[in-house]
């Protein structure tokens, strides 16, 4: 029986991954008609356990109103005592085209990284949640993305803004990366991607946790002396000191950035980004190399 039952954990992991990966490389949705290419390349896919002790340990670290997995699931699964389950965290990277577009910007996001805002966050990612979900669903399981559900919030605090549910905390749980002195996340595939969870009540292995520290990707963070991304933000939001999150959202989603997100084909509510700090970077495309 336990033989049978890892058996089919194993399978439901590698189907979950299959039905990701076969999405963003093939659907019309990751289609970008301006560069003849693809808005994300191909997709990293690893799994936090709902009991991860470090979700609780998020509630200090993020704030308490931050959802651990199990609490959304009970509040999902009312039904169930002690609900348990897996967070199924996504990394996509955004493609080599988006990204050699915005290297040469100054102020804000070029147009191809404003676009791909708008048309692969928002519009493709609600599609890959779908196809997710509704293969756990075709498995008997349940699936959601807390992220994108009427109970997410962002939460400001003085400098600070946050969420109740933070995609780089779900995907440092899930093994994926480590943070930058920018508040990004590094990766295998670099700190130019996006990012979003899918929670569900199947039981799946954690993933390995192979990063001691949650800012050990980081070249500024371990005596490197980088600063790559400091020279690179045009409003002064990252320092040596870390990020000051309130002047970086206002020249993303700011009102000279939702006008030029419009200009752009966009839509002003999404702004027109920037992504200045995660592109040019030694960190754009990989885990930048440590040399002194």
């Amino acid at each position: 029986m336990q033989e049978h039952v890892a058996n089919g954990t194993e399978d439901l992991e590698k189907g979950i991954i299959r039905v990701i990966e076969h999405f963003i490389e093939n659907s019309h949705y990751n289609v970008f008609p301006e560069i003849n290419g693809h808005y994300y390349e191909t997709p990293i896919v690893q799994f936090a356990a709902a009991d991860n002790p470090l979700f609780e340990q998020y509630k200090t670290i993020i704030g308490p109103y931050h959802l651990s997995p199990k609490e959304r699931l009970k509040e999902a699964l009312p039904h169930l005592s002690d609900p348990n389950g897996t967070v199924i965290s996504i990394v996509l990277p955004i493609s080599k085209r988006v990204r050699e577009r915005n290297r040469a910007e100054t102020r804000f996001g070029s147009r191809e990284w404003a676009l791909t805002r708008y048309y692969g966050d928002e519009i493709l990612l609600d599609q890959v949640v779908a196809q997710t979900v509704a293969y756990l669903n075709a498995k008997g399981y349940f699936g959601m993305a807390p992220a994108r559900a009427e109970c997410f919030q962002n939460i400001q605090e003085g400098r600070n803004i946050s969420s109740n549910w933070s995609e780089r905390h779900i995907a440092y749980a899930a093994g994926l990366g480590t943070f930058s002195i920018n508040d990004a996340f590094i990766t295998e595939k670099g700190i130019a991607v996006k990012m979003v969870s899918v929670l569900t009540d199947a039981v799946i292995p954690q993933s390995e946790q192979r990063y001691q520290h949650y800012r050990e990707n980081c070249l500024q963070c371990n005596a490197y002396h980088c600063g790559a991304c400091m020279k690179r933000c045009p409003v002064g939001a990252i320092t040596p000191q870390g990020h000051h999150k309130i002047k970086c959202y206002f020249s993303c989603y700011g009102e000279d950035s939702q006008k030029i997100a419009v200009a752009y084909g966009g839509k002003a509510e999404f702004g027109s980004g920037c992504g200045l700090c995660q592109t040019g970077v030694p960190c754009e495309y990989q885990i930048p190399v440590k040399s002194k």
